[in-house]
């Protein structure tokens, strides 16, 4: 075997650490793995649904058993390459921020191929200071920024002030505000958004090159984590390496879905689809992939179960028998199956009707409905509150993920109990 450079050993090491972490800590089902098979210029398309998606995907498709392998190259947000990305995680206690924001992850990035990718809506203006630090130096804060931007800082820390000053950690909560070329005095707003054109072309033609090489590209598409629970709409990335790219492509759906309204550990269910050629132009390419990936989606009582309680508050129903709803998951689970949907088949066999008793928990204890002897009672006030992320809103958030998947293929059949299109609630 030959010697791994230090590069080499960061790559497999975090990916092996990658690949046993989630076969220890969730239930982890993977179906068609070996559908991947490593060939050249194949550009692995993922939906993303959590950032727990990066830690399982990859390292499930490189160590699939297939051989021979080929490098896996990585499409990653931007702002991981600056200094103190860590600290953004506001899941993580104030003191340890502060130490996290001195922390760079460059070097250990390039380790594991991970390219950077700018995303302009979640841009912020502490990325774009850096970005200005970074290739014209440390210049004033007043020469630099509007001065309605810069009156804040350089009252704090005089008439002096400059980028790297205001880049400490004292004002780091300051520059989480989305970054606007506005906010730049006027001489620098030329200069900026040129650099940005470049800066973006440059991205672009990097992830290509990846591809041209014969090596194969990991990209998700939606560019952002569904805040919702809907397959998003897909940004310009996707496109635009297609249309740079100079060899003949290959396209590897991959789906990845969370059955998470259940006891025990977080069930993750992982579906590798079939290679597929890109279509006669990028915008075609893109719609394949759309479909390509709903159609792999696995429909598991989380979203089920969830659609059809959704349905019933939003037709005004403010009681239902639980024994009849646990039937009617079970009725819909099938007419799914029978439309050509891919359904869980711990609904479809003997143990569904503890499955959905399971959910009606769950539910019960997070508050979504209230429950006296047979009669269910949606908690309304608690399944309308917004945001519907998947841990303040879950019912919502997986009742979302199966509305936008049928959307996307196209299918309507519902069981006729739940025949009517759910008003606006």
């Amino acid at each position: 075997m030959r010697d791994l450079a230090p590069r080499d050993l960061v790559y497999y090491g975090v990916g092996a650490l990658f690949y046993l972490a989630p076969r220890l800590l969730y239930a982890l089902q993977v179906q068609d793995a070996a559908r991947y098979r490593h060939r050249p210029s194949t550009l692995l398309v993922v939906n993303h649904k959590r950032d727990l998606d990066s830690v399982i995907v990859p390292p499930t498709l490189y160590f699939n058993g297939v051989r021979p392998k080929r490098p896996l190259w990585f499409a990653g947000r931007e702002d991981m390459f600056l200094r103190g990305f860590l600290a953004s995680y506001q899941v993580v206690p104030r003191w340890l921020r502060r130490l996290l924001h001195k922390i760079d992850l460059t070097a250990v990035l390039a380790a594991l191929r991970i390219l950077p990718v700018r995303r302009f809506p979640e841009r912020t203006m502490a990325e774009a200071l850096h970005e200005v630090l970074q290739a014209y130096g440390d210049r004033p804060l007043a020469e630099v920024l509007a001065p309605q931007e810069a009156e804040p800082v350089v009252g704090l820390c005089g008439p002096g002030a400059t980028l790297s000053a205001a880049l400490a950690w004292r004002f780091y909560d300051h520059w989480r505000c989305r970054a606007t070329l506005r906010g730049f005095a006027p001489p620098w707003r030329d200069v900026l958004r040129e650099r940005q054109r470049s800066v973006v072309a440059e991205q672009m033609r990097a992830l290509a090159d990846v591809l041209d090489r014969g090596e194969n590209l990991y990209l998700a598409p939606e560019g952002v984590i569904s805040p919702d629970g809907r397959l998003q709409g897909f940004r310009s990335g996707l496109r635009q390496v297609l249309s740079l790219v100079r060899v003949e492509v290959r396209l590897q759906p991959v789906c990845i879905v969370y059955d998470f309204m259940r006891p025990g550990p977080l069930r993750v269910l992982l579906t590798v689809g079939e290679e597929a050629r890109p279509g006669a132009s990028p915008v075609e390419s893109e719609r394949t992939v759309r479909r390509a990936l709903a159609a792999l989606h696995v429909m598991t009582c989380t979203q089920v179960a969830s659609h059809l309680l959704w349905d019933l508050l939003c037709q005004g129903r403010t009681t239902v028998e639980a024994s009849g709803f646990v039937r009617d998951v079970l009725d819909f689970a099938g007419a799914l199956s029978r439309q050509g949907m891919r359904v869980d088949p711990e609904l479809l066999g003997d143990r569904g009707h503890a499955r959905v008793s399971q959910w009606l928990s769950y539910a019960t204890r997070r508050g979504l409905l209230t429950r006296r002897g047979d009669t269910l009672q949606p908690g309304a006030d608690r399944m309308l509150e917004a945001p519907a992320t998947h841990w303040r809103n879950p019912l919502r958030y997986a009742a979302n993920e199966l509305r936008s998947i049928r959307e996307i293929l196209g299918e309507e059949t519902r069981p006729e109990a739940y025949a009517s299109e759910p008003a606006a609630p």
